[in-house]
């Protein structure tokens, strides 16, 4: 069963291919060990950013981030908000419906994050 983090399936399916992407990555170990453990169950969101085991990765990844972002001109940001949304659009058009899990038995162990989207706290 795939890590559901957000009731979007739009959302949630571009989540899992960033983080499928990012568990691939052989240039940051930590990440992808990060990516790995998100797609799993095995760590939350919240969880990681809750933990400081992964400070040195999200720390790092921010500052870039922010850096990057800072040096964009309001056209550049604008045209980075649209490729954003045309990345979405396509997820939405490439959709597929889940599998029905009726009838399924999970794991007394196993929760349901289906309702929570990580993203909104």
């Amino acid at each position: 069963m795939s890590q559901e983090f957000s009731p979007d399936p739009v959302k949630n399916r571009a989540r899992q291919v960033l983080l499928t992407k990012l568990a691939a990555n052989t240039t940051n170990p930590a990440a992808a060990e990060l990516a790995r453990e998100l797609l799993a169950g095995n760590v939350t969101p919240r969880g990681v950013l809750r933990s400081s085991l992964y400070a040195d990765v999200l720390g790092g990844s921010t500052a870039g981030f922010a850096e990057w972002y800072g040096n964009l001109s309001e056209s550049e940001k604008d045209a980075q908000a649209e490729a954003g949304r045309n990345a979405l659009s396509q997820l939405a058009s490439d959709e597929k419906p889940a599998p029905s899990h009726r009838g399924r038995q999970d794991s007394v162990d196993d929760e349901d994050f289906s309702e929570v989207d990580w993203l909104d706290g």
